[in-house]
């Protein structure tokens, strides 16, 4: 579709994205088996998902699908559908079209590949030919070669495993697998979405079409998008300038080097564009680029939990000395600081220790801070407090190594230790509303793992972002503290 297509369906007037491309009260899946299909497996997961509305099934087989009755046609489905998953060959699909525009759908989302994606004329042709139908139709389109709509709010998904509470993040992704890794991910460490849409090859909807749509979305507060390319340079601009000017976005531009451009070439059918003027564009309209998908996580993360720094005064603290080494580090490198405690509070600091330890030996009480050898929850919260009360930080960020938790074994005495450590930081950050970030780091054991997680998740709970890296962490955090010097509050 060319730059004049995609103005085409704006100055004709076919229906801007609005709250009712989100919320369905009826889902048709043509193209769904008795047997295991990709169809049958839609009407699995939206069953599974909790979708509060209609489900029906469509093939001309006939039959039935997890207790539902199958449709041999589209047309026999009494009264009206609003949303279209097709699983059909795509040469069927421009009837499909004409058929749910019938029935009063407001959306088509096509898992059905094999158009422009594939690089044959006729695979282009039969894009063109989807399209047009839509446009007599007045239906919108997703896709083709996408998953669709994810809505936590309606039980609107395609993976049943999603979060199923809504949040703030909005995500837009043209590839599917891409959609399904980042929502997990990030759901897994706390992020929720209010809304999220695989998009594939943008044949009608486009990232500019779901972005305009975000910037005034109520339940929507930042938004993440995966592109591989655009068709409309001059509306995506203008649009992420609104957009990023009224809450924060992240890109991850997909195809941004040669290689990587003739893979999205082949994966949406999507024109890459040079990465240098990708770069100069996310600069000027203030987004955050991130490279990978996991950064992109990251950056969710550090946005999603309250308490956001604005300076760059960091003090580092947890346990072993090499990695407190490491993670300063890290944090200079950045740009941050990591300024010492003023006397007065320096020597509070000692004097706190001493009344919880025997002897200072072994740790470090300067930033970065050692602090392991303090055994008790209550020498740990003396310590942190110290710090939080000083005033001579912007940001605390506690890093805790799980593997040194275990030594000189996994299940040795000492594996207690990191739940004290972390009680205690939970217990100053309701005290003090300090901005504290936690880095639970250097899993080796699969033990450690099951450990990693129920701190993890105690942490999130609390309102605490969570990294499982030095450098990942301290990448979000210079990107947060870039952002909020952007955005001033």
């Amino acid at each position: 579709m060319s730059i004049g297509a995609a103005r085409y369906i704006i100055d004709t007037g076919l229906s801007k994205i609005d709250d009712s491309f989100f919320r369905h009260s009826s889902a048709a899946i043509v193209g769904a088996s008795s047997d295991y299909n990709m169809g049958h497996a839609f009407v699995q997961c939206l069953q599974d998902s909790g979708f509060r509305g209609r489900l029906y099934p469509v093939n001309p087989a006939g039959g039935e699908i997890r207790g539902l009755p199958v449709y041999r046609r589209l047309s026999d489905i009494p009264g009206r559908v609003d949303y279209v998953i097709s699983c059909i060959p795509a040469r069927l699909t421009p009837q499909l079209v004409r058929d749910s525009a019938a029935k009063g759908a407001r959306v088509v989302s096509f898992f059905t590949a094999g158009y422009s994606e594939s690089g044959r004329r006729e695979g282009r042709e039969m894009e063109d030919e989807l399209l047009r139908a839509a446009r007599a139709a007045g239906v919108r389109l997703l896709g083709p070669n996408c998953l669709g709509l994810y809505c936590p709010e309606t039980g609107l998904s395609f993976a049943a495993d999603f979060p199923k509470d809504k949040g703030g993040v909005a995500f837009i992704a043209q590839s599917g697998g891409n959609s399904i890794y980042l929502i997990r991910t990030a759901g897994r460490r706390g992020v929720r979405f209010s809304k999220a849409v695989s998009y594939g090859n943008a044949c009608d909807v486009s990232e500019c079409d779901l972005m305009e749509y975000f910037i005034t979305d109520s339940d929507t507060t930042m938004v993440a998008a995966y592109i591989e390319g655009i068709r409309d340079a001059r509306r995506f601009r203008r649009v992420l300038q609104r957009l990023a000017a009224a809450k924060p976005v992240i890109i991850l531009k997909g195809g941004s080097t040669p290689g990587g451009a003739v893979a999205a070439s082949s994966h949406t059918g999507s024109l890459a564009g040079q990465d240098e003027s990708w770069e100069g564009l996310l600069r000027q309209t203030r987004a955050i680029r991130v490279h990978d998908l996991d950064e992109m996580a990251d950056m969710l993360v550090a946005l999603s939990f309250p308490g956001h720094p604005r300076g760059r005064r960091v003090a580092v603290f947890g346990s072993n000395g090499g990695f407190s080494v490491l993670t300063a580090d890290d944090f200079i490198r950045a740009g941050f600081e990591l300024p010492q405690l003023d006397p007065p509070w320096q020597q509070r600091l000692h004097e706190a220790v001493a009344r919880f330890s025997r002897s200072d030996a072994g740790m470090i009480l300067k930033n970065p801070f050692d602090i392991t050898n303090i055994a008790s929850a209550e020498g740990l919260q003396a310590a942190m407090k110290t710090m939080a009360d000083s005033g001579c930080f912007d940001l605390m960020v506690a890093q805790l190594s799980i593997s040194n938790s275990g030594w000189p074994f996994v299940d040795s005495p000492f594996t207690a230790w990191p739940g004290i450590f972390v009680d205690a930081l939970l217990a100053v950050h309701r005290e003090t509303g300090r901005p504290t970030a936690v880095i639970l780091h250097s899993i080796t054991h699969p033990v450690e793992l099951e450990r990693f997680g129920a701190l993890q998740q105690k942490c999130q709970s609390a309102g605490l972002p969570v990294y499982d890296s030095i450098p990942r962490a301290v990448l979000a955090l210079d990107r947060l503290v870039r952002h909020n010097a952007n955005h001033p509050a």
